[in-house]
């Protein structure tokens, strides 16, 4: 009997230990999944969310630019985390523009952001036209966007407030879905609940259940990351052109602590895509004058300022970085065209073009296979355009150059570096022909003084291709005030075959986007050049790494649109009608191209001839 007893004991002690083993091992299941939930509503570094956002500025699916800071007036902003082919995201889309409907009336902006290395540009087109989402999706290509705010799945939503860009929301639209399982009806609504607080200014206090959604991979981000190595030769290359001594730029990267000591202003214009000024759309058109960063380069050298801007033994590249030349970059000009006065330009104001017309002085008719425009003082001169005015026995080859609405002969913007005319190609100079030199000035907050040079390098024969820099351009312009999207488009038409070597918009500062297309004569069409946050401030001209080959009969169709709200901090008055005009506070829009086709096919051989 007592055998039994104590073999009923044993068995009750072993289930007893099997029972507390079971309860350790759920506990301990439980604390790693509460750890792995935890981690999921945290960023991987186990790191604290953020509580303010960082400003950013990103590309949407259809081309649009967005920067946060642009929705200052907002009363809220909704920021949805996408990914193609997520079931929930896919499910929740009814209901982000449900809400988008309700509350976009009342001040809210919502935005979709694609933070998922594999989703290509096509492939979020491809699922936002087949799901039917009207939204902007903004692609965040080096996941910067995702990683600063701490977002590790999709389906992730927050709430931002524009008065100090505090975020007062994360987490899911919903109680509806779960992983394999969904409820008919939520019984939580926890975006709607925020936003209806947000709106009556309360807090947002209700707490929400953990985000479900697909987890974002992300790339690995550099490690080690060397200055002298890695940081200084990207800076000397695509910053220090510009940031030297005499230069256009504020101060000059001559070495590590003037880089180190503006490690957070680096950072801020590298996320906001300020700097390096360079706004062309890297899905259409490859450039050989493309000054952005690389998604690597921008982990590389924002990685190195997260660690802390450290500097690593060694030499320092950018002490003896001595930048791009102050004198004449492609040597000494086979003529020099000065103005011929000093420009006097006050300490503040907002200044006029001003026009300088001077004789070219020429021996004989010239064709040019070079031109470098040489500022005195690069801080003044925001542009310079220079026109030919051709002599009465050419006049009908004169272009309409009236105001650069077809083009012009030179030009000088801040940052462009200076280079020939492709290999073969010229442009013609008559030898009793004017110049015109357009200017436009900028105040520094000191009295300036500058001198304009124009250096001409010339063919010592006629080349076989002509050069034309000519325009689409649009005059009828009436944009009504406040208007955020004002859209307009103008169209070049090509008579002969020709090679198209580079392109470069023209707005005021009210320009937005702008876009090249060209349609060729068999119905076909192809975006050559995207602009999507038109930056007055650096009138750039891309230049292709290859040219495009145009039959003839093609035409370039140039699209674009202007922001004349509040909204655009550059805008002079967005209560202003505005109109066409050469003034900064009137708008224009010109597509200039540079094309060359052969001398023979054009018009300027036979009237020389036939006027020798």
């Amino acid at each position: 009997m007592k055998k039994k007893i104590d073999r009923r004991v044993g068995v009750a002690k072993v289930r007893l230990l099997g029972l507390m083993a079971a309860i350790g091992l759920g506990f301990l299941v439980g604390v790693l999944f509460a750890r792995i939930e935890w981690r999921s509503v945290t960023n991987r570094d186990a790191r604290p969310l953020p509580t303010v956002a960082e400003g950013f500025r990103l590309t949407d699916h259809l081309g649009r630019s967005h920067e946060l800071s642009r929705y200052q007036d907002a009363k809220a902003v909704v920021l949805f985390f996408a990914g193609n082919g997520c079931p929930i995201v896919r499910q929740s889309v009814p209901l982000l523009k449900e809400l988008r409907d309700r509350y976009s009336p009342k001040g809210v902006v919502f935005l979709m952001i694609d933070s998922v290395l594999q989703d290509t540009l096509d492939d979020v087109v491809k699922e936002s036209e087949e799901f039917k989402i009207d939204l902007p999706v903004l692609l965040d290509t080096t996941q910067l966007v995702a990683r600063t705010l701490g977002v590790q799945r999709t389906a992730e939503t927050l709430i931002i407030l524009p008065n100090a860009w505090r975020i007062v929301y994360r987490g899911p639209l919903d109680d509806r879905f779960d992983y394999g399982a969904t409820k008919p009806i939520a019984s939580k609504r926890w975006l709607e609940a925020a936003l209806t607080a947000v709106l009556e200014g309360k807090p947002v206090s209700e707490s929400s259940g953990p985000v479900k959604g697909c987890l974002i991979d992300f790339k690995k981000l550099p490690e080690h990351v060397s200055y002298a190595r890695q940081v200084a030769p990207i800076i000397a290359q695509k910053c220090a052109p510009c940031h030297t001594e005499g230069n256009v730029a504020p101060f000059a990267f001559d070495g590590y602590e003037s880089v180190r000591s503006r490690a957070g202003m680096i950072r801020e214009v590298l996320m906001t895509r300020r700097m390096p000024p360079w706004h062309a759309d890297p899905h259409y058109g490859s450039f050989a004058n493309d000054r952005s960063l690389s998604d690597d380069e921008m982990l590389v050298v924002t990685s190195w300022l997260e660690v802390g801007a450290r500097r690593d033994a060694g030499a320092d590249p950018l002490e003896s970085y001595s930048g791009p030349s102050l004198t004449w970059t492609l040597g000494e000009p086979d003529q020099v065209v000065a103005l011929p006065a000093v420009q006097e330009i006050s300490a503040a104001g907002v200044f006029p073009y001003r026009y300088v017309r001077m004789p070219l002085n020429l021996s004989e008719d010239k064709w040019v296979r070079a031109v470098e425009v040489r500022p005195t003082n690069r801080k003044v001169l925001h542009h310079c355009l220079i026109f030919v005015r051709y002599p009465s026995r050419l006049r009908h080859l004169q272009p309409d150059y009236d105001r650069g609405l077809d083009g012009y002969f030179a030009g000088y913007v801040p940052g462009a570096m200076p280079t020939p005319f492709p290999e073969n190609t010229g442009k013609f100079l008559p030898k009793d022909g004017l110049l015109v030199f357009q200017l436009h000035y900028n105040a520094t907050g000191k009295d300036e003084t500058d001198r304009t040079e124009l250096g001409l390098y010339f063919h010592e024969q006629r080349p076989p291709q002509e050069l034309s820099t000519r325009a689409a351009a649009m005059t009828e312009l009436r944009i009504p005030p406040g208007a955020s999207d004002y859209e307009t488009m103008a169209v070049h038409r090509l008579d002969h075959d020709a090679l198209l070597w580079d392109m470069s918009p023209h707005m005021h500062y009210r320009g937005s986007r702008f876009q090249y297309e060209a349609r060729y004569p068999d119905g076909r069409t192809e975006i050559l050049l995207s602009v999507p946050g038109y930056n007055f401030n650096w009138q750039t001209a891309y230049r292709l790494k290859e040219p495009k080959r145009l039959p003839a009969g093609t035409e370039i169709v140039c699209r674009g649109a202007f922001d004349n709200s509040a909204r655009n901090p550059a805008n002079p008055d967005p209560t202003a009608w505005v109109e066409f005009g050469e003034q900064t506070f009137e708008e224009m829009f010109i597509g200039y191209l540079n094309y060359s086709i052969p001398v023979d096919a054009t018009q300027t051989l036979a009237a020389v001839r036939e006027d020798s």
